[in-house]
Parts: C-alpha cells; structure tokens; sequence
C-alpha cells in the first residue's frame, strides 16, 4: 500500500504580539525571536498514513490538533518540515466552511463541491446521494444562514465524504450531529476506508476514535506525547488526564458542577484506585480464563478524604468499544459503608465469564452516591483472553443445544406477527 500522507518533522510557529511583523520575520527568520515572543502550535511532529488507514488525533484543547489539520489542508503553511499528502483531498474543518449563508443548500452543494475539486459533472451525478445522507430534502432550497448547527454539519459531511477522496479529514464538527446521524458517518468512513481512502479524525469522543481509528496520536501543547494503536493512543491520553487531574486535585478543591454527572469526567481522587486484578477461583491473577468458567474482579482502592456511600463499578468491553457488561453496587442494591480519610478496602465482584474466545478488556470506577463526578477512573485497567466456547461466534455464550423432529410437528407455532409480549421469568 502507497504512502497517503507524509507528515515530516512539522512544526507551526506564531509569533505573540499585536502589530506586524518586521520584515525579516516575515521573510521567515522566526529562529530570531525570543522564546517569549513566539508560541508554537505544532512543533517537531511526524507521522505517515498508507492508503486505507485512518489515525485519530486526540489531546486537550490547544495541543495543536485542528493546526495538523489547517496544515495537511494547506490552509496555513509550516514554519518548518515536510507535508506531503498525495491525492484528491477533502476536508470538513469547521462548520459551515466553503458555504455561503445567503445561498441555499442546492446552491451550496455546487459551490462547496467546486471548492473541493468536483466538476459539476460530478455533482449532479451524486446530488441524490449527498442529499439522501444529509437529510435535508425538505430545506433544499432554504438558504442555509437558517439552517441549524446540526444541519449544518450534515451537509458538510454529506458532501465531503461523497467527493470519493483519497485523503479525508474531519475535526470534531461531528459532535453536533444526533447519535443516529454519528453512527451513518462512521459507516460512511469506514466504506471510504475500505476502498481505499486515508482518514484523520479529530474527535473528544474516545468512543468515535476507537470505532473509526486503526491509529492514534497523542497531542499535548503542539507535541506528540504518543504515536501508535488507537486503544493505545486513548489509553496514554487517558492517563496524562488522570495523572494531570490527580496533580491539580493535591493542590486544589475540585468545584463539582450541580448538575451534568459522570459524564462530565471531572476526577477527585477522594478515592483513589490503587490495584485492579483478575483472580481465579484459587484467587491467583490472571490474564486468561475458559468461556463458562467463574473469576473474581478485585479493586484496591485508597480513601484520601471522608467519603459517604461510595458507588463501586466495573465493566466489560471489547477493544472496539463496545460494552458487553456493565453493573455498580448500586444497581446491585448494595449500600456500602462510609470511610474515613486514610481508610483502605478491597472490593470484589465474583463473576460468572459466558463469553466467547477473544479479547476483553476491563474498566473500573469508583462515584459517589449521587454520580455526580468520578471519585477515580481507569479505563482499560486491565486486558484477558476468553478461550474456549463450544463452537459459536459472537461475544456471549447462549449455551444453545439441538433437537431435530422427523416427519412431524411436536406443536403447533403461532405465527410470531400475531404473539402477544410474554416475558419468561425462569
């Protein structure tokens, strides 16, 4: 497979400052400039992608990951190194880049096509499709100034992923689509892929990057702190966040926010995980075990301050995201006790594992009561084989067996359309 794009030890330098540069400067001697002067936004990074691959860029707000984009795009140029990007390119930045508000959305599919280097050959002859995966026939020919950000960001993508690029970047612009229209995208690129085409996607959602991604890197003020595997990329980011929260939360009182729970990720470190194992009936760690067969999930965790009905929670997913079981003490309807600063305890869940051969991995957390922020989290604590599994495939084990009956009906079957809802509580 052919290198797609060439990303050679690039860096992106601005200078500070209000007022323009002198004329030395902006004939490029940035080298000049005092450290204080200049801020630089990409600095040293390199990476390359084959045809087919995609790589996710992930880090905090301001580490550089739009500027890679702005850079591969040829939006801006590079103050040092080599960027290399083979082929039709198309990029959806930012919302509503390349349409203009007072046109309409028919309008507009021509213009921005235009700009991405469709003929208008071209565009007519995937118009359907690009409004079909839009879904925006009803507002065809509304001027899109009144379109919503959601709308907005439908079209964008409808039309730059119906380019059949070779190279396609998308920044986070997705995340104002509604779950539906996020899962019709990802499908969308992962059809791209497989003909073929190069994606970067910079995304916050750690899920999209483990769904979409088969790369990942790491960025942290205009650096690459990693480079390799997507679940890999998310784990380092992961715990540079935890590492970093833990750090600010030493120094200073977390402020919890009243409402938005765990979904805001903010992380106290009031209780702290300290260990996470997978044990097996003799209570050794493990790393394998045999579909059906019976393991212990144990979590160390530490008490830096008084907490108050902890919530203790594990779950199971597969490495490309998807969850296979999840559960807490309080789903269980179990009320832990109150711990005291300086206190440490053991939690175990003794399991049943009915999955089938292959990868897993295992997340832990520990909330308070009202889950209104993590006490502590670890995503991807830790990573165990299931072997074994009667010859099914899948995830779960149903344990199915067969009866055959010749030459006749034991019972007669309802049609399925006619049954009415009967919930077996066996």
């Amino acid at each position: 497979m052919s290198i797609a794009i060439q990303f050679n030890n690039v860096s992106k330098c601005y200078r500070k400052g209000a007022g323009l540069p002198k004329l030395i400067e902006a004939l490029g001697a940035l080298k000049d400039l005092r450290t204080d002067q200049v801020h630089w936004a990409v600095k040293e990074v390199s990476f390359e992608l084959q045809g087919g691959q995609s790589l996710g860029i992930i880090g905090p707000n301001g580490a550089g990951k739009t500027t890679i984009l702005k850079l591969l795009s040829k939006v801006i140029r590079p103050s040092g190194g080599r960027v290399e990007v083979k082929g039709r390119l198309s990029a959806l930045l930012e919302l509503g880049a390349g349409f203009h508000p007072d046109l309409t959305g028919r309008d507009n599919i021509f213009l921005n096509g235009a700009i991405l280097g469709m003929r208008k050959a071209e565009i007519r002859s995937r118009f359907d499709q690009i409004i079909d995966f839009a879904g925006i026939k009803d507002f065809l020919d509304t001027p899109v100034k009144r379109y919503s950000s959601g709308m907005y960001a439908r079209l964008g993508f409808a039309i730059a992923a119906h380019v059949d690029p070779e190279v396609l970047l998308v920044d986070e612009v997705l995340a104002v689509g509604d779950y539906a229209f996020q899962q019709k995208c990802h499908a969308r690129m992962d059809e791209l892929r497989a003909n073929g085409t190069s994606l970067i996607l910079v995304a916050h959602s750690m899920d999209a990057i483990r769904r979409v991604c088969t790369h990942g890197l790491v960025m942290y003020r205009g650096e690459n702190i990693f480079l390799g595997s997507a679940a890999d990329a998310i784990l380092s980011y992961t715990n540079m966040v935890r590492a970093a929260s833990r750090a600010a939360s030493l120094e200073a009182q977390v402020s919890i926010p009243v409402d938005g729970g765990v979904s805001q990720r903010i992380t106290t470190f009031d209780a702290e995980i300290k260990n996470v194992a997978l044990l097996n009936t003799s209570r050794q760690p493990i790393t394998m075990l045999h579909s059906g067969s019976s393991a212990i999930v144990a979590i160390d965790v530490t008490f830096n301050k008084s907490v108050i009905r902890p919530i203790f929670a594990f779950y199971v997913r597969t490495p490309d995201g998807r969850t296979v079981y999840s559960t807490t003490t309080r789903l269980m309807n179990i009320s832990t006790p109150d711990f005291a600063a300086g206190e440490n305890c053991r939690v175990e869940f003794p399991i049943t594992v009915p999955l089938l051969e292959g990868y897993y991995e295992l997340w832990v957390n520990v909330t308070p009561y009202d889950m209104s922020h993590f006490y502590d989290i670890l995503e991807r604590a830790l990573e165990f084989w299931v072997e074994g599994g009667n010859g099914a495939e899948g995830i779960t084990d149903f344990d199915a067996q067969f009866i055959l009956t010749r030459d006749s009906f034991p019972e007669t079957l309802p049609n399925p359309q006619s049954m009415p809802l009967v919930v077996n509580h066996e």
